[in-house]
């Protein structure tokens, strides 16, 4: 008898079977409701149902963490938020060395190797200049790569996203070399011709520690510099594993 009063309940499509008791839906469930099945032909019974409800937390998906953004940390400020600002010469010593001179304001604000025209390298919040042998505007024929530099102060994978174009465009530019250098090491590298101001987008995933160096280089194509001003920003994200 509890058997068919049992399947009547769970299939509810007999026109003269109905459920009492039903709980409303806004109202906490437990796992076990009692029904009362109601018969034309017999007395009510009791049932027990298993619901098997349960309730999963929601899981939270962890996001990347933007750890250092070039332009909008771009300061005045030689260490600020990570970022060191230098050059390096590949015919000298060849080891990063800081540009000492920043301007604020006027015409072309930003980082010097050198202030009174004495070379090209400089660099802004996202363009950069190197000097070359081969030079222009009167300055001293020293090549020099501009640099920009990123000090982490995380252990694991990073990923590094930006965008490299030519900002002086001319005809007769021999282009540009542009790299990223993790630890020291070559990691990245593009040639931009003299006229392409579109670039090219990049996104890398490099392994660094506390302490590791991630430089954004700026190449005189053959120590030739002329209209070499370029665009090279860059964000480090971190890896979410």
């Amino acid at each position: 008898m509890l058997v068919r009063l049992f399947a009547m309940a769970l299939t509810a499509c007999a026109p003269d079977v109905e459920l009492n008791g039903l709980a409303e839906f806004d109202d906490p469930v437990d796992e076990r409701e009692e029904f009362t099945v109601v018969n034309a032909d017999e007395q009510p019974a009791s049932v027990t149902f298993d619901l098997g409800l349960r309730v999963e937390p929601l899981v939270q998906e962890p996001e990347p963490e933007l750890l250092a953004d070039s332009v909008a940390e771009f300061s005045g400020v030689q260490g600020e938020n990570g970022w060191w600002y230098g050059y390096i010469e590949p015919g000298g010593s060849n080891s990063f060395a800081l540009m000492p001179s920043y301007v604020e304001g006027g015409t072309d604000p930003g980082w010097y190797a050198q202030l009174g025209g004495v070379y090209w390298t400089m660099m802004d919040a996202s363009t950069m200049h190197p000097n070359g042998v081969t030079t222009t505007g009167g300055r001293q024929p020293v090549e020099q790569w501009a640099v920009r530099r990123w000090v982490s102060d995380v252990e694991g994978s990073i990923d590094v996203s930006g965008h490299f174009a030519k900002l002086s465009v001319d005809g007769e530019s021999n282009g540009v070399g542009g790299y990223i250098f993790v630890d020291g090491v070559m990691s990245w590298a593009w040639y931009l011709e003299g006229w392409d101001s579109a670039g090219v987008d990049f996104g890398k995933t490099f392994e660094v520690h506390a302490g590791s160096t991630v430089d954004f280089m700026l190449d005189p194509w053959e120590a030739d510099d002329r209209s070499d001003r370029s665009t090279l920003t860059a964000q480090i994200w971190s890896v979410v594993q």
